[in-house]
């Protein structure tokens, strides 16, 4: 035996399925193909988004619509660089702590960058256990190392985080 659906707010529910109301979708297509203005068409598109969203109703966005929303489809990516032109590594940070006496391998670094704890940072983007990974330092010594490296064009280059101690307590890390 079928479950009755109901039909309020513009939305038709049956169990496990809710669905958008016939005259709203007609409604909706004969929009999404009259108007002409992007500017007024991105209006009507947003608010039939908002009923199509709540609804079970992705098959019908994408085909009224030709699928304005997908990004990966008109080839758009996320940003790689910072506002101010620095080179964004979006991936798993570690602890310098964390890979001392690790083989790693260097192939990227970003100088200049400025963190919660100050500016004039370094990101350093290397490959840690088969994953690529970043760490952020302030260290001159790695700092120097890395500006010699680029300017030899020596990336990407395996190497080991050392560390030495400077201070009761604190230190200073280096590449092998």
């Amino acid at each position: 035996m079928g479950a009755r659906m109901l039909d309020y707010l513009g939305y038709c529910f049956t169990p496990g399925n809710v669905r958008m109301r016939k005259s709203i979708k007609q409604n909706f297509a004969r929009k999404a193909k009259r108007i002409k203005s992007k500017k007024r068409r991105k209006e009507v598109l947003a608010s039939y988004w908002g009923w199509c969203k709540w609804a079970d109703c992705r098959h019908l966005w994408n085909v009224i619509t030709d699928n304005d929303m997908s990004f990966a489809e008109h080839g758009i990516v996320g940003r790689i660089e910072t506002k101010d032109g620095k080179k964004f590594f979006d991936m798993e940070k570690v602890n310098l702590e964390e890979i001392v006496k690790d083989d790693i391998t260097i192939l990227d670094y970003e100088s200049d960058v400025k963190t919660q704890y100050g500016g004039g940072r370094c990101v350093v983007k290397i490959i840690h256990q088969g994953s690529e990974k970043k760490f952020i330092t302030n260290s001159f010594t790695i700092k120097a190392m890395l500006q010699q490296a680029r300017e030899q064009k020596l990336f990407p280059i395996q190497t080991r985080v050392l560390k030495k101690p400077i201070e009761k307590g604190r230190y200073d890390f280096y590449f092998e």
